[in-house]
């Protein structure tokens, strides 16, 4: 299950896999949640629920 981390400083979203940056589609980050969670369906790759939040 991939794991959604945002980048306070930057806002910006990212997936991990095991601890690596993961790509969805060929991205490997988005603007928002509602874009990485359709990236993630789109791809049918299982997302967890809870986002980690880095300190801005």
């Amino acid at each position: 299950m991939l794991r959604i981390v945002n980048l306070g400083r930057t806002g910006l979203y990212v997936v991990m896999n095991g601890g690596t940056l993961a790509s969805l589609g060929g991205r490997s980050w988005w603007n928002s949640l509602d874009e990485l969670r359709a990236a993630a369906k789109k791809e049918n790759a299982a997302v967890a629920d809870h986002v980690l939040h880095t300190v801005h």
